[in-house]
């Protein structure tokens, strides 16, 4: 099967694993459409179907990109495509995807979607061949889709936000039906949430992007109404703004409109202000007051303030509100326009149970107060037993009151939350800096292993850091699982909520070039957890410290994003936890972290790995499978008192069994003073009995099949502040700064 597509881009790939390729026409620009944010676009046909082939560039005179940024924009758009599509879940105003193609290792990142295109929206704007019935259908379009995103009904999930609309993103076909085309920001959904990053705006789409927005911390779906203001502003003034007129210096679509607003208001009053371009005022369906209306409602969208813009759904009934679709809607197809959540399917599945349609304003009230203990309201509407069981079937868990948003947390994304850059940028090291700073991988230097790769110790000027190397898989099902997972924590301990937690690693940089994955820690490594463990050295009271840091750490995750799912981390083990040089402990491996800010994993099916100091029987599948990670420390718990490290086919509970049932045949033992704490201990500094038998005691309750049964980490956190270790030894430990 052959592409046939003269894009005037040299670029030959292989898509989908497929005999599909694309031949270029170096000498031939007829196909080329124009420029998106960090590309170009062109017009393609593959087996009589037209398409859109949108070609990410790495470099551009309008922005720069970091290594890695684009693969994962591709990979991003590709998971949400997939995941619309298992679903059902559609809009005409978004593009159907045809295929794509990552290679990061050759540069060639491709999107082709299945289009009809005609022109981009701010190429025909340039043109002004644009009449007033197909603007009006093109805003409506705009403006229905991002209602549509806004809007995507799933209580664990915040609103996808676009966070680049612009008129060089829309396409417009040969119907003149506008497609948004290009997510390469998109925030929330299914995918990462970028709302709070410091680092989530790129340069482009200048005179588009929120200039509130664009600061840290504050994205918010009131970003897209600001852009789509300046779209609205273009089609009713013609006037569009390019990064040219960025780079001179002119004023931005919506700074000039400002200024031409408060100029016509001071000599008239705002209800007879239009900033319609004078040549469409004579088109046969203009209506003056349409015009008005359109010019109040562009100026309440580009309000500075983003609590004064409307919604996208108060846009969008706003519009349906004009008189050209009052009168003549039904014979320009503007009244067949879908609004908010009622195309997708999963909105049915969340909301169509068999007895009863529901709404989430209806469904919100029985759940938000739903106790975690014995799935009972506390108030409000009790919560019948049907709807409880279909909420099981399509999360598999067990529901909490961390999980469920509170009706006013719905309204918390439209509020602005600044967060001030405290942190350094994270630097781009090559792979050769990476070689220099652990002396070309020196075996000397490793420290061990992890999961997925290597760790060694390094040197940087004036520094000792960590250095974690992923290792190529051999094999992987799964597009882009490889690179997924050093994005996931390049998002992470850049977070605002993470970038001070004690027990979470210092970023410095990371390396990105093909399929050599690093990160950089601000870490002076002692050693890992796994290869301390049977050492004399590592000390009792190190190993209460160590019990005690990770069971904060695990109990912020679970309540580090309450209204969304939990973190689980899914692969605790001993050799995914380092030691500094003062004995605190740090989660090293994130690659299978899943929950909360990250992109929500419950629809996708994972393999297993076995690694070594990484058991399988506890590496769940599933990310919402409650337990994973309290079993996991459960196991870390009985290996530091049992100086044991449990590897290939032991099981640590079958272990713990058969040793206390040793133990108990000791004539005068009893069960209630019975622990598994190994003998070179019981002499040990800050060592009691008492201790001893109440950490055996929850680590086996922390490894109970039956999960229900298990402490919470907030409740294993309470028991081992109560320990007598803790209680005597604090400052020693250091239990202040674990738990500030």
């Amino acid at each position: 099967m052959k592409l046939n597509c003269n894009t005037g881009h040299s670029l030959l790939m292989t898509l989908y694993h497929r005999e599909v390729r694309l031949p270029t026409n170096d000498s031939s620009q007829e196909n080329f459409i124009g420029n998106f944010q960090f590309g170009k676009v062109y017009r393609g046909i593959c087996k009589g179907r037209d398409l859109v082939v949108k070609i990410w560039e790495k470099d551009n005179p309008f922005y720069r990109v970091l290594p890695g940024d684009n693969e994962r924009r591709v990979a991003d758009e590709a998971t949400l495509y997939r995941y619309f599509r298992t679903h059902n879940i559609s809009h005409p105003n978004l593009p159907e995807m045809f295929t794509f193609y990552l290679d990061s290792s050759l540069g060639q990142l491709a999107m082709l979607y299945e289009m009809k295109p005609l022109d981009t929206l701010h190429n025909l704007l340039q043109k002004g061949s644009l009449s007033w019935p197909k603007r009006i259908n093109i805003a409506i379009g705009i403006a229905s889709a991002l209602e549509f995103l806004h809007q995507i009904e799933d209580p664990l999930n915040p609103p996808y936000l676009l966070c680049n609309l612009c008129a060089s993103h829309i396409m417009i076909d040969k119907d003149y039906k506008p497609v948004i085309y290009d997510f390469s920001m998109i925030s929330g959904g299914i995918l990462t949430d970028r709302t709070e990053l410091t680092n989530h705006y790129v340069d482009g789409c200048h005179g588009y992007i929120d200039p509130v927005g664009a600061r840290p911390g504050a994205w918010s779906e009131k970003c897209d109404v600001f852009s789509f203001g300046v779209v609205l502003l273009g089609l009713i003034t013609n006037n569009v703004y390019t990064e040219e007129d960025f780079t001179s210096g002119k004023p931005s679509v919506h700074e000039w409109a400002w200024g031409e607003y408060r100029q016509q208001q001071s000599h008239s009053s705002k209800h007879n202000i239009s900033l319609v371009h004078s040549n469409i005022e004579s088109e046969p369906l203009f209506y003056s007051r349409d015009g008005i209306k359109l010019t109040n409602l562009a100026m309440r969208c580009v309000e500075y303030d983003p609590l004064k813009r409307p919604t996208m759904k108060q846009v969008v009934s706003y519009l349906l509100k004009l008189q050209i679709v009052q009168g003549h809607g039904n014979s320009l197809g503007i009244d067949q326009i879908p609004r908010g959540n009622h195309a997708t399917g999963l909105a049915k599945k969340l909301s169509g149970f068999s007895r009863v349609m529901l709404k989430r304003s209806d469904l919100q009230p029985m759940l938000s107060c739903l106790n975690e203990e014995s799935g009972v309201v506390r108030s409000g509407r009790s919560c019948p037993s049907w709807i409880y069981s279909k909420i099981l079937s399509l999360y598999g868990q067990h529901p909490s009151p961390f999980i469920f948003w509170e009706s006013k947390l719905f309204k918390s994304h439209t509020s602005l939350k600044f967060h001030p850059d405290v942190h350094k940028a994270i630097q781009v090291f090559s792979y050769e800096d990476i070689s220099a700073l652990t002396e070309g991988f020196s075996e000397d230097n490793i420290i061990g292993e992890f999961q997925f790769g290597k760790v060694f110790r390094g040197k940087t000027v004036g520094k000792e850091v960590t250095v974690k190397i992923w290792k190529l898989p051999e094999f992987t099902r799964i597009t882009c699982e490889y690179e997924r997972r050093p994005w996931d924590e390049l998002v992470l301990l850049q977070h605002p909520k993470f970038l001070s937690h004690p027990n979470m690693p210092k970023l410095v940089g990371y390396c990105f070039e093909g399929k050599q994955l690093a990160v950089v820690y601000d870490l002076k490594a002692w050693d890992t957890m796994y290869n301390l463990m049977v050492k004399d050295n590592f000390t009792w009271l190190q190993r209460i410290k160590v019990g005690l840091g990770l069971a904060v750490l695990l109990n912020f995750l679970q309540c580090a994003e309450p209204h969304r799912i939990q973190y689980f981390v899914r692969n605790l083990c001993a050799a995914h936890i380092i030691l500094d040089q003062d004995g605190f402990p740090k989660l090293l491996d994130f690659g299978m972290l899943a929950g909360g800010i990250l992109t929500d994993r419950r629809f996708f099916k994972f393999h297993k790995p076995r690694e070594a100091g990484c058991l399988s029987y506890y590496i769940f599948s599933v990310p919402s499978e409650r337990g994973c990670d309290e079993s996991a420390f459960g196991e870390i718990l009985l290996s530091l008192i049992s100086k044991r490290i449990f590897v290939n086919e032991e099981r640590p509970y079958e272990w713990a069994e058969e040793e206390y049932k040793a133990r108990l045949s000791v004539p005068g033992s009893s069960k209630s003073q019975c622990s598994l704490v190994n003998q070179s201990f019981m002499t040990a500094r800050g060592f009691n009995p008492g201790d001893g038998i109440k950490i055996s005691k929850l680590a086996m309750e922390c490894m109970d099949f039956d999960a229900s049964r298990g402490p919470t980490m907030k409740k294993v956190v309470k028991r081992l502040m109560k320990l007598h270790a803790v209680q005597n030894y604090g400052d020693e430990l250091g239990v202040k700064e674990m738990l500030s």
